[in-house]
């Protein structure tokens, strides 16, 4: 999920593990350590845009990292600690612009999906994060850079543990998007992809961080502290649990719906919508097309009622060899949902089908997640994530609206 999320669920595993011992610390901890797995996108400045797609969500967010990796961070925490780094003027300087840029980094990750979705920043989305990037800073002048700091101990275990939760929960979640985790590498690139929560969902984060917040502000001492870290935990996991509840309804419908319209195919996937897990998609793959629909347990009449075909056109793709790098990582990374378009000239669309469109119907070239196949300078195929403003504008924004609408909203769509 969105990095917002992974660090107030860090945050709550390095707080149930070690917040009687390290106070608010151990939140610190706990978040750095579930940002760790993201770090692999760092890999997009020192290799090519496909290895770096395929990097990430793998190693890094693997079982094997996240059994390996707490013993060396525990070790080099305690070495931290004890030779009072920590203190240093220039660390802390450092250690602010570090967490300033990673924030920013964070705040533009979550203010590029409307970016992406409408060609345009959404006011409120950037407004939020604009104050919340002011409190952050106050905060760390405040309560870091202003404070000499106390002493910390905690044994080596403690720091172990602490970091192996806030690690391992990392993938565990990311395995319920449809981006797809590779939890079995080096073994496997296999991707785990459940897809039963959107990759921002504000109704799991917001919650969790008001709890997880409200907890920082008691003494470790006091048990209040411990009871609403547990009630952000749970709160945490009983969502996770609707959400399967969600996708169990959601395929019943979708099997209705293609039923209803004598559409045969060979497999499916459904999904939530961005934002929510009240409207969700429908992905079902026949012989030349696939089938795509939506549909909101709010509406009037919840139900796949509407079915577009997209065709396949994988035959655009038959002059390409089907060991090509480009062309088997598009297969790998779709997990075989993609259609194929003519783009300009030798260059093809291929659209990552899993992340749908942007309405309930394909409009306007609307999909969410298109890639560019095309030769580079050197002669090979190449690839390119092509995700650009929509044709028509206001129509993409009557279909974002109409979709909070379902979402949030009172409306009956039919």
């Amino acid at each position: 999920m969105d990095s917002l999320t992974q660090i107030v669920l860090g945050a709550a595993c390095g707080e149930a593990v070690a917040g009687r011992k390290l106070g608010n610390r151990a939140m610190l901890w706990g978040a750095i350590g579930g940002t760790i797995p993201d770090l692999d996108v760092m890999a997009e400045f020192f290799c090519s845009r496909m290895d770096a797609m395929a990097f990430h969500r793998g190693f890094m967010h693997s079982f094997l990292f996240a059994a390996i990796a707490p013993w060396i961070l525990a070790q080099l925490t305690l070495w931290f600690y004890s030779q009072g780094v920590y203190r240093l003027r220039g660390y802390k300087l450092i250690a602010m612009l570090i967490w300033l840029i990673f924030f920013l980094g964070a705040a533009a990750g979550i203010n590029f999906i409307p970016v992406v979705l409408n060609g345009q920043i959404s006011w409120y989305i950037f407004t939020p994060t604009l104050l919340l990037g002011a409190w952050f800073t106050w905060k760390l002048w405040k309560d870091y850079w202003r404070r000499d700091l106390s002493m910390v101990q905690a044994p080596y275990l403690t720091w172990v543990a602490l970091f192996f939760t806030s690690i391992f929960t990392h993938p565990i979640l990311d395995c319920f998007t449809n981006f797809g985790t590779q939890v079995f590498q080096p073994f496997s690139d296999y991707r785990v992809q459940w897809t039963t929560v959107s990759v921002v969902d504000p109704l799991f984060t917001v919650p969790f961080a008001i709890f997880i917040y409200l907890a920082s502000r008691f003494h470790r001492a006091e048990r209040a502290r411990l009871y609403l870290t547990w009630i952000g935990i749970l709160w945490g996991c009983g969502y996770l649990g609707y959400t399967y509840w969600n996708k169990q309804q959601a395929n019943t419908l979708f099997e209705k719906g293609l039923q209803a319209q004598n559409i045969q195919y060979q497999r499916y996937m459904t999904g939530p919508t961005i934002f929510n897990n009240v409207v969700w998609y429908g992905v079902a793959e026949g012989d030349t097309a696939y089938y795509f629909g939506q549909s909101g347990f709010n509406d009037c009449k919840p139900g796949f009622n509407k079915i577009s075909a997209l065709p396949k056109r994988h035959e655009l793709l038959n002059h390409i060899p089907k060991d090509d790098k480009a062309y088997r990582f598009l297969r790998w990374f779709s997990n075989g949902y993609y259609d194929v378009q003519q783009y300009n000239g030798d260059t093809l669309q291929v659209n990552d089908l899993r992340f749908g469109l942007t309405g309930d119907t394909l409009e306007g070239n609307n999909y969410v997640f298109p890639f560019l196949l095309f030769k580079n300078e050197t002669g090979a195929w190449d690839i390119y994530q092509h995700n650009r403003s929509p044709q028509d504008p206001d129509r993409f924004r009557r279909s974002f609206g109409e979709l909070w609408e379902r979402a949030y909203g009172a409306s009956c769509h039919e």
